[in-house]
């Protein structure tokens, strides 16, 4: 079994109505985890109250054979109303146990440009080290929000703050590449070839699908083969570490240097941080010097640790 100097978990949720406090610490501590980077989401239900809204999702979910037309708008309004996890709730967790604990912040696109400008401020005021962004369950598109999404990259840049950007699919209706594309790490290039001084991290290397696994990897590798602002998690995917032919496309193109570890802890069903782990530990072909990168030094070179 290979082992590590230490393990940064750059991806978790501390979401309020899946887990408390305690419970994320004692997994944070079973698993031997040296620092978790915690994300708020800044999602919002009520958004699909809006009846145009509604109606074209139900339209698309039409379009989608597979998906169960009826059931799907509760389904997505109950997601979000579970994922929502304030700015504040996060930053308190970091500030109980500043050792373990670092906090990200969310900023939702989709609201107004107002808004936008207060969460920033918000980000800041709770000293949080950057901004999440889930273009799936915010319901942006990254090319249609760019007076917005200027703001955000300014703020990073000038805060000197970090970005995590989800890409790939999602679970529920998201599954379909149709309700996913504002996630494919293609449509950032804009902002990373503009802010070449924010790291912006690509949740999932583009590659979350339960139906497609690997889907957008080729957009996230070519997004970071031209661009070094351009970071990795593996959160969600953790078989890339494993199965040979991903470890060969992903050092032939960009190497290791900005691939962090990521559990997605606790939103992947049946798997713990610890699972994870020893699975990418047990089956990885990478050697000790690539996975203590992964695991943990590549992390505190990006969180300046």
């Amino acid at each position: 079994m290979a082992t590590t100097l230490g393990t940064v978990d750059f991806h978790v949720h501390p979401i309020p109505r899946l887990i408390n406090e305690k419970e994320l610490s004692r997994e944070i501590d079973r698993s031997k985890i040296d620092v978790a980077v915690l994300l708020a989401l800044d999602v919002d239900s009520s958004y699909l109250e809006d009846k145009h809204i509604s109606s074209r999702i139900l339209q698309e979910c039409i379009w989608a054979s597979n998906l169960n037309c009826l059931g799907c708008l509760e389904n997505v309004k109950e997601i979000l109303r579970t994922s929502y996890t304030s700015n504040e709730y996060v930053a308190k967790l970091a500030k109980n146990n500043p050792s373990k604990f670092i906090g990200v912040g969310s900023v939702n696109p989709s609201k107004s440009i107002s808004y936008v400008k207060d969460k920033l401020k918000e980000v800041k005021n709770l000293d949080l080290a950057g901004v999440k962004l889930i273009p799936t369950l915010q319901f942006f598109n990254p090319l249609k929000e760019k007076d917005k999404l200027q703001k955000i990259f300014e703020f990073c840049e000038d805060e000197e703050k970090i970005i995590i950007f989800h890409t790939g699919c999602d679970p529920s209706i998201w599954e379909e590449p149709a309700f996913s594309q504002n996630a494919n790490p293609a449509v950032l290039e804009h902002y990373v070839r503009k802010f070449k001084n924010v790291p912006i991290v690509l949740a999932h290397i583009g590659s979350y699908s339960r139906k497609y696994p690997g889907i957008w990897l080729e957009e996230a590798l070519q997004l970071g083969k031209k661009y070094n602002n351009v970071w990795f998690d593996i959160s969600a995917v953790p078989y890339l570490l494993v199965d040979r032919k991903y470890v060969e496309k992903i050092s032939r193109e960009v190497g290791w240097d900005r691939i962090l570890f990521g559990s997605d802890y606790p939103v992947v069903w049946g798997s713990n941080i610890s699972t994870v782990v020893d699975f990418i530990q047990v089956g990885t072909p990478l050697s000790e010097n690539d996975l203590e990168k992964v695991m943990y030094l590549n992390a505190l070179k990006l969180l300046g640790l």
